[in-house]
């Protein structure tokens, strides 16, 4: 039996002479918010557990740029419940468990192939099994398994053999070990906390330089403030140049290194303030392997991508490797002319920064310096493309891959780039245009009519051509509290302001009307409680709304703010009787006490949307 860790309860003599328990210091911060509401218990009036607080500038910007620049990350969740569920362990799984076609050397071989910079891999997972030899437990693949080898110290290897960035997953949540807990209070979750502390010890020890620490389960009261900052203290003395996700919080603005949103990309605008930002997605239908073939398609894959890059963040894409230890077959074939397409393409891709557009119906844009990389998505019909309000001088255009150097034709038209294109793309999977320009590019980002439908995103409102898309991605906010959150959860929260905690902070977008008409004026939100009341202004005319709790009813999966409800409510019609530009603001009428006091505010706010009549 490997090494068990026990709790000394300290206890102490009351005003009546009996022992009692003295409550633990490291859960201060969830005690002092135990009366609130349930939702009120999560993510809010703490602390930001900060990945390096007291970090120059300039060395964090060199810490995170390794990662920054990689942009394409592979997810890979493996363990013997692939097949079983995720969060148990059924039957005889361990004494099945033996992937003895796993070859770290392959594996990290062919992610290059398919254009990943990076790896981040489970070390352990919610069901409590550990994916590496642990001293502090038998539930680990070489004591409870037959395969009897490290994974993690083999694929560590080959990491450092090949230039490949590595990060561990681990799991805050751990449903096997007894003395885990999610309720406060308990005696046993100090035995549970060293259990974490003294196997991280271990991750960030015995395998080389760690990218990344990817938490997860840090949903509940007892990862409390104070364990978050011990543990990311220890974090940071064994592994400095280590970056963290935001769930080493509770995904809070301001929580790790970098925001994380979970089974979407999130739509991005100048609000974000330069965070850095990733997210996960599953290229499998389960995180992980389910048995059979359950994976997206290419242009899936490569769309999510090219969604990503051009709104600043990374992609971890993720699929889960076979019992027998082999990367998903038909996942690596289907990813395969990715790979080859990012070999023609990857300047456009790899260490590259936000484009400067908010939304490009057709497509995309990211950029390098001067120069801007359009990916065309969605090829024109008529062979013009149109790019929108860009207003610096154009000095070369060309596209890269094959035709790489070809002369573009374009002129400037009624406040867009027109740019003469072929009948058929140049790329049969996606074309990039390369704009190299005078100076810092400078864009007109004033929101206009959809040309084309979005692509369905996961929680947004439904849009069609001729109606504003006005996101909380692309607000101009007033105030220090009120700010743009990328979401949390599984989609519960996609991207939304929130922080509506003082009723001066607003916000507004500014739209342009081409042709007059009637619009039906929409609003995306989400709220726990009775919170307040709003009002939307746009061409001299008011809508006001009462907030009422938008989560009813009986609540499912996890209690905490990941279960957010938005719902969408028509205020109104608007006219605009004339062509121009137009403001459209939010202002808060009345926030109640009880939302200020719980720092949960007026509301999340996802967006807004002006349906054309």
């Amino acid at each position: 039996m490997k090494k068990t860790l026990t709790l000394i309860l300290v206890l102490t003599l009351g005003a009546q002479g009996f022992l009692s328990a003295v409550p633990d210091p490291m859960e201060a911060s969830a005690r002092a918010k135990a009366d609130r509401p349930w939702f009120a218990q999560f993510m809010a009036g703490e602390p930001e557990v900060a990945g390096f607080s007291g970090e120059s500038e300039a060395a964090r910007l060199k810490r995170v740029q390794p990662w920054k620049d990689a942009r394409f990350g592979l997810f890979l969740h493996w363990g013997p419940q692939g097949g079983g569920g995720e969060f148990k362990l059924k039957g005889d799984l361990l004494s099945q468990f033996n992937p003895i076609e796993f070859d770290a050397e392959e594996w990290v071989l062919t992610a290059k192939e398919l254009g990943f910079q990076y790896i981040v891999i489970t070390t352990k997972h919610h069901a409590g099994f550990c994916m590496f030899d642990s001293k502090y437990t038998d539930q680990d693949i070489i004591d409870a398994t037959p395969f009897g080898r490290d994974p993690m110290k083999e694929l560590a290897d080959a990491c450092a053999k090949y230039d490949m960035l590595l990060g561990f997953y681990y799991s805050v949540w751990d449903i096997a070990h007894p003395a885990y807990t999610k309720d406060i209070g308990s005696s046993d979750y100090a035995e549970y906390h060293q259990y974490m502390i003294d196997q991280t010890t271990e991750l960030l020890t015995n395998y080389g330089p760690i990218v990344t620490l990817w938490m997860d389960g840090e949903w509940v009261n007892t990862w409390s403030y104070e364990r978050a900052s011990e543990y990311r203290d220890l974090v940071r003395d064994l592994q400095p140049n280590i970056l963290f996700v935001d769930r080493i919080g509770q995904r809070r603005r301001g929580d790790g290194d970098y925001s994380s949103s979970e089974n979407f990309v999130p739509y991005i605008g100048d609000n974000i303030d330069d965070r850095l930002w990733e997210s996960c997605i599953r290229f499998d239908g389960k995180w992980f392997w389910a048995g059979k073939d359950t994976s997206q398609s290419l242009d899936w894959a490569l769309r999510n991508l090219v969604d990503a890059v051009s709104r600043g963040g990374n992609l971890l894409m993720n699929m889960g490797p076979t019992p027998e230890g082999l990367l998903p077959p038909q996942s690596v074939a289907k990813l395969k002319p990715l790979g080859e397409w990012l070999k023609q393409y990857g300047e456009a891709v790899y260490a590259t920064e936000r484009g400067p557009h908010y939304l490009l119906d057709w497509g995309n844009c990211t950029r390098r310096g001067n120069t801007l990389y359009y990916f065309i998505a969605d090829w024109p019909s008529d062979g013009q493309l149109l790019i929108p309000g860009l207003d610096t001088k154009i000095k070369t255009m060309s596209y890269l891959g094959d035709f790489a150097g070809s002369h573009v034709s374009f002129k400037l038209s009624d406040g867009a780039v027109a740019v003469t294109v072929p009948n058929a793309p140049v790329d049969s999977l996606m074309s990039v245009l390369k704009v190299e320009l005078d100076g810092a590019p400078v864009v007109d980002n004033a929101l206009r009519p959809l040309t084309a439908p979005l692509r369905p995103q996961q929680g947004n409102a439904k849009m069609k051509v001729g109606d504003y898309f006005l996101s909380s991605a692309f607000a101009k906010i007033h105030g220090d509290d009120l700010h743009f959150s990328l979401g949390a959860g599984a989609g519960g929260q996609r991207e939304n302001l929130k922080g509506w905690t003082n009723p001066s902070d607003w916000a507004e977008w500014e739209i342009v009307v081409d042709q007059p008409g009637s619009y039906d004026l929409k609003v995306n939100y989400s709220s726990w409680m009775s919170s307040g009341k709003f009002v939307i202004e746009v061409n001299g005319q008011s809508f006001e709304q009462e907030v009422a709790p938008t989560l009813k009813g009986k609540l499912k999966g996890r209690q905490s703010p990941f279960a957010a409800a938005f719902k969408l409510d028509n205020m109104g019609q608007v006219e605009f009787d004339q062509p121009g530009r137009y403001t459209v603001t939010v202002k808060a009428l009345e926030i109640t006490p009880k939302a200020s006091e719980y720092d949960l505010g007026l509301m999340l706010l996802r967006e807004i949307v002006l349906s054309q009549r």
